[in-house]
């Protein structure tokens, strides 16, 4: 009968050791931040709320930091009435109307929106004022170029320059010379 007592013993420390086993490997989960709770841009842009307007993805592609940039991404607009939108950045401002409950697609031909120059160059990130009606923020906004395929076609080609026409010179005169002698 002396058995008993002992497989209780051992029973209650299989048990106690599975118990911290178990504490110990799920104790580390939860006090650690899940990643899926957290809130990020998922893609090359930016995400940001400035009053009713949300961008999405935002960006701009340009050769270098002083030629013409095109911006990339969606404004959407939560408010139930057209928002006027400006994005201002190195001296240069966009402008826009967001529809009410609407949004814009800067990547759609109807939607084209350049800035002068993006103030960056591309792979840094340019400093954009986002003014909505009454309420402003600053961003940060990448800059990239074409590099990536899929914004190759996004580049804004520099238009061409008018060259000045060319001016024909008169022909030399082929007179003869006499040089036989007077």
């Amino acid at each position: 009968m002396k058995i008993a007592p002992k497989n209780r013993v051992q029973r209650t420390l299989v048990a106690g050791a599975a118990a911290l086993t178990l504490l110990a490997s799920t104790g580390c989960g939860a006090i650690n931040e899940q990643a899926t709770t957290k809130s990020y841009s998922a893609s090359d842009g930016i995400v940001a709320n400035v009053g009713p307007i949300g961008l999405r993805n935002l960006l701009v592609v340009a050769e270098n930091e002083n030629s013409t940039g095109r911006l990339l991404g969606t404004v959407v607009n939560t408010s139930d009435s057209p928002v006027q939108l400006s994005l201002t950045g190195s001296g240069t401002t966009a402008t826009v109307t967001v529809p009410a409950d609407g949004q814009i697609r800067f990547e759609d031909e109807a939607n084209e929106t350049t800035v002068d120059r993006p103030g960056a160059a591309p792979g840094a990130l340019a400093n954009v004022t986002v003014r909505v009606n009454n309420e402003s923020a600053d961003v940060r906004v990448p800059v990239l170029d074409g590099t990536l395929p899929e914004y190759s076609s996004y580049v804004p080609t520099p238009a061409p320059t008018e060259s000045a026409a060319p001016t024909e010179t008169p022909a030399p005169s082929e007179e003869p010379t006499d040089q036989a002698g007077a």
